[in-house]
């Protein structure tokens, strides 16, 4: 897991000087907030206009509800698979300010931006590309739901600091603060004797993995309490970019009562778990069916909305009692609501074989 230490002053720094207090002031108009690498930057008096560059900056521009600030995307930005884009349809059809991860200078300039958001950069590459456009740049995170929210919780009060949109932060954290509130107390007091012992397959880390790719800190599990086989793995083995991977024979060792798929690894883990495979003939989750498969929540980094949607189910599914008066479709659309402004779970589920159970048959 990527240390976070070095970023712990910048990120009260943020939330005290750029999120809670009264910025400084030049003679400008312009005022200072404290980005996430830790930068000063001065922003415009009025942010009208605005841009994200790579993975996850447009995301968290439209949670903030600022679709209608945003003047140009990424050429990747068109995957209809981002639930961001299948909300908002309009941002396909904005200017194209260059390639995925970073676009290009001159056709930022073009569009003319107030102030551009960046995420996975560094203090250099963020100063360079400032001087490139003239343009104020500010460094925003995309960090793992499940262990780093704090980082997240940063992102969002700076975003709404700049955009004058501090309500709007407020409130979503808060949202997500109460979602895994409840999550937690509907599972706390489970005993363990009555948990099943689950594995989070076909995990996707710049593209598609099989089952043998999972997540030891996967949110879901952490927000319900589940007993997570692969958190037994060494953290020096983790990576929130680069993935974490296993042995298949580690996996017959650990033999879970319940197996969860992320479907953008599913073809994969048919061909792991098809007819005639050592992990068919063996894991007891396939004799049980108990294959259940998650909305794929890794695409241009974390869609948080859907490892929310995915604990529900996972609830859900590992202690129905406690999670009886759940109904998925209505929690999901609350959740996609929330995030993006839109109830669109029919039309998320469109064409998707997510949030259900995947039988032994089925291989």
């Amino acid at each position: 897991m990527r240390t976070i230490q070095y970023l712990i002053p910048f990120i009260l720094s943020a939330l005290i000087m750029g999120c809670k207090s009264n910025p400084l002031s030049n003679q400008d108009g312009e005022t200072a907030v404290t980005d996430m690498l830790g930068r000063q930057v001065m922003i415009p008096s009025a942010v009208n206009r605005i841009v994200g560059l790579r993975a996850g900056a447009l995301r968290l521009l439209v949670y903030m509800d600022a679709v209608d600030m945003i003047a140009g995307v990424e050429e990747s930005e068109t995957d209809e698979t981002r639930p961001y884009l299948q909300a908002h349809p309009s941002l396909k059809e904005l200017p194209v300010v260059g390639p995925s991860m970073g676009g290009d200078a001159e056709l930022i300039v073009k569009i003319n931006p107030d102030v551009i958001f960046i995420s996975y950069t560094t203090k250099e590459d963020a100063d360079a590309l400032r001087h490139k456009t003239g343009i104020p740049v500010i460094a925003v995170e995309c960090p793992e739901f499940g262990t780093e929210r704090d980082i997240l919780y940063a992102s969002l009060s700076l975003i709404g600091k700049v955009l004058n949109k501090e309500q709007r932060a407020d409130s979503l954290i808060s949202y997500i603060d109460r979602s895994v509130e409840e999550l937690h107390n509907r599972t706390a007091e489970i005993p363990v004797q009555k948990k099943p012992s689950v594995y989070i397959g076909g995990v996707p880390y710049s593209g598609s993995h099989g089952i043998n790719s999972t997540q030891p800190w996967f949110p879901p599990f952490m927000f319900v309490n589940a007993i997570n086989a692969a958190s037994e793995i060494d953290e020096r083995l983790v990576s929130h970019v680069k993935g974490t991977y296993i042995d298949k024979e580690q996996l017959l060792m650990w033999d879970p009562d319940v197996l969860f798929i992320d479907e953008s690894g599913l073809s994969m883990v048919r061909q792991d778990l098809a007819k005639g495979t050592a992990l068919f003939s063996n894991l007891k989750a396939v004799r049980n069916d108990s294959i259940f498969i998650l909305l794929p929540y890794n695409n241009y980094a974390v869609n948080y909305e859907l490892v929310l949607a995915n604990a529900w189910y996972a609830g859900k599914i590992l202690y129905p009692d406690n999670f009886a008066d759940v109904e998925i479709q209505e929690k999901t659309d609350e959740i996609l609501n929330v995030f993006l402004g839109q109830a669109f779970y029919k039309k998320l589920m469109n064409n998707s074989s997510a949030l259900r159970q995947l039988k032994k048959d089925e291989f």
